[in-house]
This record gives structure tokens, sequence and C-alpha cells, in this order.
């Protein structure tokens, strides 16, 4: 199989990735609350017990969806650049900083 056969599209690496983190956020974020009114000082009833534990899942999803889109997409792009053997060569034109990355 060559590299070219597992490349993955650009845009359903980022579909791909946007889907997972909006999954680990609607999924966990009840978790996480509950976690931290049971770490509460004034204990966890006092801080809302399990009432509203989706209160702010909204705000958590969007902020976290993008990131992990852009986080799929460069990642599927980057593997098949560094795992093709092309990457930083000095006769590749790739118009980056001279091959310094890290």
């Amino acid at each position: 199989m060559t590299i070219n056969e597992r490349k993955t599209p650009t845009p359903v690496s980022l579909i791909a990735g946007g889907i997972a983190g909006l999954t680990v956020d609607i999924t966990l974020y009840p978790i996480d609350t509950i976690k931290t009114r049971l770490q509460s000082p004034k204990g966890f009833f006092p801080s809302g017990g399990f009432r509203g534990i989706y209160n702010g899942v909204g705000a958590a999803a969007l902020g976290s969806a993008p990131g992990a889109a852009l986080f799929f997409g460069v990642y599927e792009r980057l593997k098949v650049v560094l795992s093709s053997g092309e990457w930083g060569r000095e006769d590749d034109d790739g118009g980056g900083g001279g091959g310094c990355f890290f």
C-alpha cells in the first residue's frame, strides 16, 4: 500500500475531528462537573448536586470541536508528509523555514 492510498482527504479528517471533540465533551462534561462539585469545600449537594450538570456544555463544545478538527486535519497531513521520506530534503521547495521546525 502506497502513501497516497493511505491518505485521508482533509475534509474527512476535519469532520471526524470535530465529531470526536464534540463526542468527548458531551460524554465527559457531566462527569467533570460532578467531580468538581465533589471536590468543593461546600460539599456536593450545596454546590448543586446533580442539578444542571450539562450547564455550559455548549460553550465547551464550541471551543473544543474546532480545535479537535484542526488537530485531526494537521495530524493526517503530517502523517503523510513525514512518512513519505520527502520532508527535510534540501531540494524540496516547500516554502518552510529552512527545514527547522522544532
